[in-house]
């Protein structure tokens, strides 16, 4: 089996489920199943054995393009080299979302999945002690999967180190509301981007990505206002606005 073509790597909580399955939609493009194969954050594999993963996840031996979407690849520090080593020629969609949002979003989805027991405005502060103490990002139930809440929306850095093992044309970066708000556009610059031929995939709620934001007014000001440098060095690394996530 080839290499895949491209991947959907992040952000969390930011529309890779949606933008997945629109991908799907399209004649030309397959994308895995499941949607996350999870091959680079797991113990190391070497060439044959991710070749079988990926072969077990397609089943479509014609198609003119492969991908998945495993949006961690963009958070964890070693993943960029990895993929490097396994296709040079990779590109990849990354969908960024105001970054309190998806703190909140993130938090919320771990209390319901019974991992965090902490009020948001405790978790925050308890965050980068929790990341510090990590033996081992990679492991299923690491910190750095579960209580990265702040620290998984310092987007510049991430892209940063994407970028030192590929060239910014080989990655496609949007807003998550973009595919919501200006659905038809976004889908066709994708397309453009994969070089693949124009298709109508209708838009549709996939999941709600609703935060609930206002309910922690206080926690989301101060993380807020813990993200303005951050932002600062991200607006110059974009080629979208985001004076609305200040």
């Amino acid at each position: 089996m080839r290499p895949l073509d491209f991947m959907i790597i992040g952000a969390q909580k930011c529309g890779t489920t949606a933008l997945a399955e629109f991908l799907n939609g399209h004649p030309d493009i397959e994308m895995s199943s499941p949607k996350e194969v999870h091959l680079f954050d797991a113990p190391a594999l070497d060439s044959q054995q991710i070749v079988e993963r990926y072969a077990a996840a397609f089943s479509d031996e014609n198609c003119e393009l492969r991908g998945e979407a495993t949006p961690i690849y963009l958070y964890l520090q070693g993943i960029p080299e990895k993929l490097h080593r396994y296709n040079a020629k990779l590109k990849f969609i990354v969908m960024l979302r105001d970054p309190v949002e998806r703190a909140y979003s993130h938090y919320a989805m771990e209390r319901e999945r019974g991992n965090e027991p902490l009020p948001f405005w405790i978790a925050l502060l308890r965050e980068k002690a929790r990341l510090a103490n990590d033996a081992d990002e990679l492991q299923p139930t690491s910190a750095h999967r579960i209580y990265s809440y702040r620290d998984r929306g310092r987007y510049a850095g991430q892209l940063r180190r994407l970028y030192r093992w590929f060239s910014p044309d080989q990655v496609l970066v949007l807003r998550s509301d973009q595919l919501r708000g200006e659905h038809a556009q976004t889908m066709a610059r994708i397309f453009r981007f994969l070089q693949v031929q124009p298709a109508d995939i209708p838009g549709r709620e996939v999941f709600a990505q609703g935060s609930e934001i206002s309910r922690v007014p206080f926690s989301s000001s101060m993380l807020r206002w813990s993200y303005r440098k951050e932002l600062r060095a991200l607006q110059a690394t974009v080629d979208f606005a985001i004076d609305d996530w200040y």
